[in-house]
C-alpha cells in the first residue's frame, strides 16, 4: 500500500511519545483539533483505530504501540542525520550548544542546587539555563514531578516519591515523645498542598482517620523545609526534599517507615538532543547523581 500521509505520521508519533494531544500539538506548532484531524485521516488510511480514547486521556492500541515506536525509530534517524549533515555542511555554525533544563522548583532548590557546582567543575566549558517554568518541548531536558498514572512514554522516571516523616532534631527531646506514628497527631502538621499525603501515609501505619493537634498548608516545598527546620512542626518529604538536611543533621526522620506515594520525579528529554554532546554529558552527570541518591538514600 502507499504511504500515508507525512503529516498524520508526525501528529500520531508526537501523541503517543508525549501521551497527549494537546502536548503533541505544541511541539508541533498545531492546534488540538487539527492534531486529532491528522490522527483521524491516519487511522482512517490504515483501517483501524491506533488510539482508545477516553475522557481527556488516549491510551495506545496494542498495534498502535507498535507502529509509534517504529515511527519514533525513523524520525529520531531522521532528525540525527539532518543535525549531522546541517552541522557539517555549515562551517558558520558553533560547536557550543547552551543546555536548556526545566526543573521543578522543590529538586532544584532542595537537591539539584548544590550539585551544579560539579558538575561545572567536570565540565567548565558547558553552558547551562536553568529554569523552573515554561514548557516541557522548549527545553533539552526537563526534570518534573507528576502522577505515575499521568506519566506518558515521553518521561523516565528517575526516583519514585518515598515519603517519611521528617523534624528538627530539638523536637525528638520536646514534651511530646515521637515513639510511633500513632504520637505524630499530638504535633504540629504540616502538609504540602493538600492533607492527602499526610491522611494515606497515617493510614499506611495503621492510624485511620486521625486528626492532627493543628497544621498549616503550604504549597513551596523549600517553605516547608524551612518552617520544619524553624521546630513549627512535622513534614512529609520525599527523599530528595530531604536528603542533604538529613546528612547536615538540619532535620532528622524518626520512623524508618517510608511509604511509596504514586508519583515521581521524572526526565523528559527533547527530540534529537541525543546526539547534542553537551546535553549528552548533562544527562549522564544527573543519572550518576541520581544512582549516588539512590544508593545513599537506600533506594532500591
Amino acid at each position: 500500500m502507499a504511504l500515508p500521509s507525512l503529516n498524520g505520521m508526525r501528529a500520531f508519533e508526537a501523541a503517543a511519545r508525549l501521551g497527549s494531544i494537546k502536548d503533541a500539538a505544541e511541539e508541533l506548532h498545531l492546534t488540538p483539533s487539527a492534531v486529532s484531524r491528522h490522527i483521524r485521516t491516519l487511522e482512517t488510511t490504515l483501517g483501524q483505530e491506533l488510539f482508545e480514547r477516553g475522557f481527556r486521556q488516549i491510551t495506545l492500541t496494542t498495534r498502535g504501540s507498535y507502529y509509534a515506536r517504529c515511527l519514533s525509530e525513523a524520525f529520531e534517524a531522521i532528525w540525527r542525520a539532518t543535525d549531522d549533515v546541517s552541522f557539517y555542511d555549515d562551517p558558520r555554525r558553533s560547536k557550543a550548544h547552551r543546555v536548556r533544563i526545566l526543573c521543578v522548583p522543590a529538586v532544584l532548590n532542595l537537591w539539584l542546587a548544590d550539585r551544579l557546582p560539579g558538575f561545572r567543575r567536570q565540565h567548565p566549558s558547558v553552558d547551562l539555563e536553568v529554569l523552573t517554568s515554561g514548557k516541557r518541548a522548549n527545553f533539552d531536558l526537563a526534570i518534573v514531578d507528576e502522577f505515575d498514572y499521568k506519566a506518558g512514554p515521553a518521561l523516565t522516571l528517575l526516583i519514585p516519591l518515598l515519603l517519611t516523616p521528617v523534624c528538627a532534631p530539638e523536637l525528638l527531646d520536646g514534651p511530646l515523645p515521637l515513639r510511633t506514628p500513632a504520637d505524630l497527631i499530638h504535633h504540629h502538621l504540616i502538609h504540602e498542598c493538600e492533607t492527602t499525603r499526610w491522611k494515606r501515609w497515617l493510614e499506611q501505619e495503621g492510624v485511620p482517620g486521625a486528626s492532627p493537634k493543628s497544621s498549616t498548608i503550604l504549597d513551596d516545598c523549600t517553605v516547608i523545609m524551612r518552617e520544619t527546620m524553624n521546630g513549627v512542626g512535622i513534614a512529609l518529604a520525599d527523599t530528595m526534599m530531604a536528603q542533604d538536611l538529613l546528612q547536615q543533621g538540619r532535620l532528622v526522620a524518626p520512623f524508618r517507615s517510608r511509604h511509596l506515594y504514586p508519583a515521581g520525579i521524572y526526565l523528559y528529554q527533547r527530540r534529537s538532543v541525543g546526539n547534542k554532546q553537551d546535553t549528552s554529558l548533562f544527562q549522564d552527570w544527573l543519572l550518576d547523581e541520581v544512582a549516588e541518591h539512590k544508593r545513599a538514600m537506600a533506594i532500591a
